[in-house]
């Protein structure tokens, strides 16, 4: 959310160059910054026919943070690709949503931000960026609904983790967002709280680390947490799975 994964900032650090020294064939999703869940997931399946023709395979594997799990689930489930997914690996999904970002979206004084973040996107190169509908997409109550609609496929293994920031300030934007969830959300890593990323078979909390953190969006080392190394053995543990 509030952001692409290839342009106009690097969303994903160096997550990509990484794998690929490694042999990793890595695509980026190119959903919109402010697009709702469903019409980031058809942009997605896009995405992934491009990548099964190119690279002549049948399946692909899903790496997702924050809202991109959810438009993957809704992908998987809703949108026929089941049969072509692996597995999905979510890291801070809100699965089970934001009661902040439920009452951000009920705040009519923020009208005038989202059309403004509505056109400043669309220049940037967004299809159809929503303010409005996205964080409702979020919400806690939405979250409910998703969940029921979008089932685990049997077919597809399922992972997740979650991050929590716990006052740390070696990322003050991100810390400056958790104690404003804190009230409604609890200790969150700024945005997801560990709980709502609970998705599949729950790989544990990542303490001190934040949302930007996890997706190396800032590209750094932390003394408690690497990047680089913990999406290689993210990639290598599926690879030893056969997926």
């Amino acid at each position: 959310m509030n952001c692409r994964d290839e342009r106009p900032i690097f969303y994903w650090g160096r997550i990509p160059d990484t794998l690929r020294e490694r042999g990793a064939r890595v695509w980026l999703g190119g959903q919109d910054a402010w697009g709702t869940v469903a019409g980031n997931a058809a942009q997605l399946k896009k995405t992934v026919c491009r990548v099964l023709e190119q690279e002549q395979c049948n399946k692909v594997n899903f790496i997702a943070h924050s809202k991109g799990g959810l438009e993957v689930r809704y992908l998987i489930s809703r949108l026929g690709m089941a049969e072509h997914t692996a597995s999905l690996t979510t890291l801070s999904t809100p699965h089970h949503g934001s009661r902040t970002a439920q009452w951000i979206g009920a705040q009519r004084v923020l009208a005038p931000y989202g059309f403004c973040s509505n056109r400043f996107w669309r220049l940037l190169g967004d299809e159809a960026p929503c303010f409005k509908e996205t964080l409702r997409d979020l919400s806690a109550e939405a979250a409910e609904g998703f969940n029921r609609l979008c089932p685990d496929a049997p077919s597809v293994f399922y992972q997740s983790w979650g991050a929590c920031l716990a006052g740390n300030l070696h990322d003050p934007v991100m810390a400056l967002y958790a104690a404003a969830c804190k009230p409604l959300d609890g200790e969150t890593d700024g945005l997801v709280s560990p709980e709502s990323a609970r998705w599949g078979v729950y790989r544990g909390t990542l303490e001190r680390v934040s949302h930007q953190d996890l997706a190396d969006a800032l590209k750094r080392d932390l003394p408690n947490f690497k990047p680089r190394s913990f999406y290689v053995n993210i990639v290598r543990e599926l690879a030893a799975k056969g997926f």
